[in-house]
């Protein structure tokens, strides 16, 4: 209100105080036509048409609707994991046929291409001579059998051309399964003739081809990107959470996300959290998928997650309520006329959620408790002057007051107070609740189940990678197993003819080399057994000849996905980090102490740890390890401290920041109240006091040493002295708004 406004008001209020003296009778006040009637007990008002006009006095009526809180942040729209693949060969040669170009729209296990390769001619060479060699040695057998079943041909002569045929079989069979590890049928191998032999370049996923690097003649690498395939059917949409804001936000939440650029708003709901922070930007991701054509990953915009929402809530304008520092009200009117208008001051509970089907620039809050209902008329402008006629003279709680603001207090006493250190921390994981997946062998990536935040199993397969080292092993495993069992055989065989018929020394040496072979096929077994495959699955590669043909990768521990750097297609180095997964259900907190600050550390230390992003959240720590070495260049020693046992503590994420308060040195006995109860303003200390007769006293302190949990008060409270533990920063506002 200007000021010549204001002069106005103020004239008539004058006016009307005067008009009420002069003209009331039997105890009841008059209704004024001119002026203002302030009734204070009762917080009632009667408002003539000059004084309501003279102050431009609007009253909106209440809303009911659905009420949400919100929390804004950046939006970007990216490609899913598994929509995302790169297309290579599992061995080298030439690019005999193109069949797909950039822009083209495929399916799964589409041939793009087809490649001429040396080593597949090489294979179908080696299993035709292995037919022709299975065809002859069976020949020279069904002609060696008879005469040497009659004595005309020695016997060890038979038992080679036997184990000859054997030999011949187990090769046969090793083509035809390495040639299933190509994707190549055995049975092209079956025809002779000098046609050429071409291995298909398949899409990994089906979706369209981003681009390409083919082209007819090329000679191209094993594991070689080729080309790039994208499926937009469905996107993922990040929504980047800073530190403070990742309790607030969680599974299920409704999320609205507008990309201005391309004018797309679209709705869904957090269906993913990332279990960790980036190590940079302390930055965490909710994660919400979408499937909508007009929007393609790349885009970006602004998110709205909806943390908490409830239907037909009663809402008030949030420039119709006002406060004296101890209570939030509005002015309702009751009765309005043309001469005159009634209000009535009422008390208001207010909650943090607005209404969310307004479409005004203007907020309506909801409202947890009051004496008002649906279709009751706020004052919205004006009340700023009815407010100055209703001030709070001195500071007085009431029981109602106590309720509402849950203040709570604690009397002073003398305690045992330790001289403390706060220190900054970081969450970090025990090493058996981290783990990193890699591939022990070379190859690209076949599948993958990974998704952001993803809870997985020990022991589940997560990634298969289409290696041809891992094809070779097998293969190795069953020649060998299969090479093994034939010189048992034959061994066997010899050791029930030896004798006249075969040398001592052949049996020997048979026997020699089936041990061998047989050592071979355990270390073969091992190499398998390191590389992650179970038991039984190296048992079906030897006995059923069921060869694997993708190695699994299997998750060591059990927890949630945090990073990822795996595509579908893409081709990883041995040893490679694809995968991370934090197991969150223990953490440890690590700071630095000051070396002469560690000789009171122990095992039995307590401190309180508040999470930086959110002081409000805080539990109760231990130490738990200290380092044996001083670093060299801070002078500081690493500690690590555990959560209490029994306490709460919400669930940390690995890189998180906290803040440790340590009790050093040794506690002695003082005056202290909690360190909450102690406010700041400037470079003073205070705390309110509260009076048996429910005035509250605002005192400056001198603190002295804090444990953290309490404080030493050194002047300006006495033992016994009742101190507002909990709301001060209410009480705070309140008095602020004395008079």
């Amino acid at each position: 209100m200007n000021l010549p406004s204001q002069a106005r008001f103020i004239a008539v209020l004058m006016l009307a105080l005067a008009t009420s003296a002069a003209s009331g009778h039997e105890g009841h006040q008059p209704l004024p036509t001119k002026g203002v009637q302030v009734d204070t007990q009762n917080g009632q008002l009667t408002l003539s048409a000059q004084a309501r006009n003279a102050i431009g006095l609007q009253a909106e009526e209440l809303l009911v609707g659905t009420v949400a809180s919100t929390l804004t942040v950046y939006a970007e729209a990216v490609t899913p994991w598994q929509a995302k693949a790169f297309g290579s060969a599992q061995i080298s040669g030439r690019i005999a046929k193109l069949l797909s170009r950039p822009g083209d729209f495929v399916k799964k296990d589409q041939i793009i291409a087809e490649l001429s390769s040396r080593e597949l001619e090489l294979l179908k060479l080696d299993y035709q001579q292995a037919v022709n060699d299975v065809s002859l040695n069976q020949r020279l057998l069904d002609m060696t059998r008879p005469t040497a079943l009659a004595g005309a041909v020695p016997m060890q002569r038979l038992l080679e051309i036997e184990n000859a045929v054997e030999q011949s079989q187990n090769r046969v069979e090793v083509a035809r399964i390495r040639a299933r590890t190509l994707g190549v049928s055995s049975d092209v191998f079956q025809n002779s003739a000098s046609g050429s032999l071409n291995y298909p370049i398949r899409s990994p996923i089906a979706g369209q081809i981003l681009h390409s690097d083919l082209a007819e003649g090329k000679y191209v690498e094993a594991l070689e990107h080729l080309f790039e395939v994208v499926n937009t059917d469905e996107v993922w949409v990040r929504l980047q959470l800073l530190e403070k804001d990742i309790f607030k936000a969680k599974v299920g939440n409704r999320v609205k996300v507008e990309f201005p650029a391309s004018s797309i708003s679209v709705e869904g709901i957090i269906d993913r959290m990332d279990a960790g922070l980036d190590s940079q930007t302390q930055v965490s991701s909710a994660w919400m998928t979408l499937a909508n054509q007009t929007i393609i990953p790349g885009l970006v915009g602004r998110g709205t997650i909806y943390t908490s929402e409830q239907d037909e809530k009663l809402t008030v304008p949030q420039r119709a309520v006002y406060s004296d520092g101890l209570q939030n009200y509005v002015f309702v009117e009751e009765a309005s006329t043309r001469t005159s208008a009634e209000y009535r001051k009422k008390t208001i509970q207010l909650g943090k959620r607005t209404l969310e089907a307004h479409k005004q620039s203007e907020p309506m809050v909801e409202v947890l408790q009051g004496d008002i209902y649906p279709g009751d008329r706020v004052v919205v402008k004006g009340g700023h002057e009815l407010s100055s006629l209703f001030f709070l003279g001195v500071l007085k709680l009431y029981s109602s007051d106590q309720q509402r603001l849950g203040i709570r207090s604690e009397p002073a006493s003398h305690r045992e107070v330790a001289s403390t250190t706060q220190l900054t921390a970081s969450v970090t994981l025990p090493p058996e609740n981290r783990s990193v997946l890699s591939s022990q062998l070379d190859g690209t990536v076949y599948s993958h189940k990974l998704n952001p935040g993803r809870y997985v199993e020990a022991g589940e397969i997560l990634l298969e990678i289409a290696s041809p080292e891992f094809h070779k092993l097998q293969l190795d495993l069953i020649s060998t197993s299969l090479d093994a069992d034939l010189s048992l055989r034959r061994a066997d065989r010899l050791d029930g003819v030896k004798g006249d018929a075969v040398s001592l020394r052949i049996v020997l040496e048979t026997r020699s080399e089936a041990d061998q072979l047989k050592a071979r096929a355990e270390s073969l077994r091992r190499q398998l057994s390191t590389l992650g495959l179970l038991e039984s699955e190296i048992e079906s590669i030897v006995k059923e000849r069921r060869i694997l043909n993708y190695l699994p990768l299997r998750s060591n521990i059990a927890g949630r996905i945090t990073s990822s750097v795996v595509t579908l297609g893409e081709t990883v180095s041995a040893s490679q980090p694809l995968v991370e997964i934090h197991n969150l259900e223990s953490v440890w907190i690590e700071a630095h102490v000051r070396s002469p600050e560690t000789h009171s550390l122990n095992g039995e230390v307590n401190g309180i740890a508040t999470i930086l992003a959110d002081p409000d959240i805080s539990f109760p720590v231990v130490v738990s390890r200290i380092s044996p070495t001083v670093n060299e260049s801070t002078r500081t020693q690493r500690i690590w401290l555990t959560p209490k046992s029994n306490s709460s503590v919400p669930q940390l994420r690995s890189g998180a920041l906290i803040t440790v308060v340590l009790p050093i040195g040794s506690p002695t006995s003082t005056l202290a109240i909690p360190s909450s109860a102690i406010l700041r303003e400037g470079m003073h200390y205070f705390s309110f006091v509260q009076k048996d007769d429910g005035y509250v006293d605002r005192r400056r302190l001198k603190i002295g040493r804090s444990d953290g949990a309490y404080t030493e008060i050194v002047d300006g409270i006495e033992a016994g002295e009742l101190v507002v533990t909990v709301g001060g920063r209410e009480l705070q506002t309140a008095f602020a708004s004395l008079r």
